[in-house]
């Protein structure tokens, strides 16, 4: 029985360790150039289907001489999906940078957080030890992260910001110390 408990205490130890070495390293935490490529492609299909949709809407309003009104109802329809696919190539893409520019910078001395497209990019830096709390809450369509300091700042991220934001969270409440709380 001894030797079970000194077993399973030399364990805990060596898990302690292993974690004291995971706060002492640094870690760069970013988006997955995977779904960063996977948007951009999105972005760069819907262009190729907005321009072939605005060459089907010019299809059916040329020749002049052959128009009907089924004809330009049929272009009018193919103008507003192309408009639509020009508008999700325009969303896609800006959601690309923006996600492409968020990091979260994890080192003995604190978090150092860049959030946003690079032109107007939020950087804040905290210490571990001036972290209050880290929080979530459920948005529609997404998941709202707030690390809240002791001067009263605060840092917010999405899933719009993060891939997999309740683990970057989770990663920052670990090194700070503390539970990551609902609400």
């Amino acid at each position: 029985m001894i030797e079970a408990q000194n077993y399973a205490l030399a364990h805990v130890a060596v898990v302690d360790e292993q974690q004291d070495l995971l706060r002492h390293r640094a870690t760069v935490v970013r988006n997955s150039r995977a779904l960063l490529s996977l948007t951009f492609l999105g972005s760069a299909a819907a262009f190729a289907m907005c321009l072939c949709m605005v060459l089907l809407a010019l299809s059916f309003v040329f020749p002049l001489h052959s128009i009907a009104i089924d004809r330009i109802a049929t272009a009018f329809l193919w103008a507003v999906g192309a408009w639509m696919m020009a508008a999700s190539n325009v969303f896609l893409w800006r959601q690309g940078r923006a996600m492409a520019q968020c990091s979260v910078l994890l080192d003995t001395y604190g978090a150092h957080f860049k959030l946003g497209a690079a032109s107007n990019a939020k950087e804040v830096f905290m210490p571990w030890n001036e972290i209050e709390a880290v929080r979530y809450k459920r948005i529609p369509n997404a998941q709202k992260f707030t690390v809240l300091g002791a001067d009263s700042s605060a840092v917010t991220f999405t899933s719009y910001s993060f891939y997999r934001p309740k683990k970057v969270a989770q990663m920052i409440a670990d090194r700070a110390g503390l539970p990551l709380l609902r609400g």
